[in-house]
């Protein structure tokens, strides 16, 4: 059993390492599996997209899990898990929420959620999330 263990761990790193460049740095789709999260966080933490399809990916397998099928409880499964994600990223400082207030992170991951859900499209989302960063973001001023 040890050897099979050990032949698993040789074979999956080495494959674990070349897909990093296969996999592209902006996703368009959600993951189509586990091994594509687990290949390559980076990508999916990396910007509001890629967190919005790693949201309709998780929200998916939990309502399976749950047995939700349609309703309320679908769409609010999606929002926690956006927000757990994105607020998660932000306290390990990863991903492109890592120097979000918290609560600008909890905003986010709403955000995150509502478009997984469908209700609103990403860029749409992504500039009033600018907008709202304005407000928590100070401005530099430079030093004379």
């Amino acid at each position: 059993m040890k050897k099979i263990i050990a032949l698993l761990a040789l074979l999956v790193v080495p494959m674990m390492l070349m897909a990093q460049d296969t996999i592209p740095t902006d996703p368009i789709t959600p993951p189509a599996g586990w091994e594509d999260i687990l290949m390559n966080p980076g990508v999916w933490f990396a910007s509001f997209t890629g967190v919005t399809l790693l949201t309709a990916f998780l929200a998916t397998f939990v309502n399976g899990l749950l047995k939700f099928t349609e309703g309320f409880k679908k769409q609010l499964i999606a929002w926690a898990v956006a927000i757990i994600l994105v607020v998660g990223s932000d306290l390990i400082n990863f991903g492109y929420a890592k120097d979000y207030p918290i609560l600008f992170a909890v905003i986010n991951g709403f955000f995150a959620g509502l478009a997984s859900n469908g209700w609103f499209d990403i860029p749409l989302l992504k500039a009033v999330l600018n907008r709202i960063e304005q407000w928590f973001v100070k401005p530099v001023t430079p030093i004379e």
